[in-house]
């Protein structure tokens, strides 16, 4: 695409924009959503996004508007985000399985890392409960934590930056939007960041087949919950950096509980342990 259509397309679009925040997107001005670009396109996902406040610089897409997109619309007109009418076959382009809308965010603008230094610094409550995820890549699995960390507050949960899902719209779905409100963190290197969280008086505890009962253990009231992939667990690296090892009580056949299921119990039983939370 030469230069002269490249400013052409972006006249196109500023012009449109003028005009109204409800309007046709022409094909040629889809370059604009190139790149690092996120859709999601769950409509629970999407009404959460936008109530976060975590839209504000996005665009809602919208194809189809049927009765739930229309109060989608309204609540995206009220919290003046631009709302672009574009084609079923435009959208499916970027979003494949949307249902006749989907919100495009802007990854470096919509999804900024949390530092965990800046976290603990600016004040924690005394109850504290962090999620470490040891390279869980699933993005069904993150999305179901993440959905289960909001509901039991967790106050941060901690992903590597490499071998780990990432912030999705497959995320975003199976979270069923929980994923605009839970404070998440990418960092470089797990075992550095748990022996900074060690050092602000938390307590690591990763879960192993091998270790302490979860209903027997005494827990303090900063806790470091260390989770691992089903197929590796937690790395040794960071299983030694660890304070302590919790398994939960098995009875069936089966050797192990799905990831995300796992995390929810052990989030469930440690929030009891630590009581409501101070703030979220």
């Amino acid at each position: 695409m030469g230069f002269c259509q490249i400013f052409l397309n972006i006249f196109i679009v500023l012009r449109l924009q003028e005009r109204s925040s409800f309007h046709a997107l022409p094909l040629g001005a889809f370059f604009l959503y190139n790149g690092s670009m996120t859709y999601i396109s769950g409509f629970h996902a999407i009404e959460e996004q936008i109530q976060a406040g975590k839209a504000r610089s996005g665009s809602l897409l919208v194809a189809t508007p049927g009765p739930r997109i229309k109060k989608i619309v309204a609540l995206a007109e009220k919290a003046r985000i631009t709302i672009k009418k574009v084609s079923p076959a435009e959208l499916d382009k970027f979003a494949p399985d949307n249902r006749g809308a989907a919100l495009a965010l802007q990854d470096s603008a919509e999804s900024p890392d949390l530092d965990v230094g800046t976290w603990i610094a600016s004040g924690l409550p005394e109850r504290c409960m962090v999620l470490m995820l040891d390279h869980i890549e699933d993005p069904h699995n993150l999305g179901a934590i993440l959905r289960s960390a909001d509901v039991f507050a967790a106050d941060l949960v901690i992903i590597p930056q490499r071998r780990a899902a990432k912030e999705t719209d497959t995320v975003a779905r199976v979270s069923a939007g929980a994923s605009a409100y839970v404070p998440l963190a990418s960092v470089t290197n797990l075992a550095r960041t748990l022996t900074q969280l060690k050092e602000a008086g938390f307590w690591a505890y990763s879960a192993d087949m091998k270790g302490t009962p979860l209903p027997e253990a005494d827990l303090p009231k900063r806790v470091v919950l260390v989770l691992g992939s089903e197929g590796e667990g937690v790395s040794r690296l960071l299983a030694d950096t660890c304070d302590g090892t919790l398994r939960i009580p098995q009875f069936g056949h089966v050797d192990s509980l799905n990831v995300s299921v796992a995390a929810g119990i052990f989030m469930y039983e440690t929030r009891k342990r630590l009581g409501a939370p101070l703030r979220k």
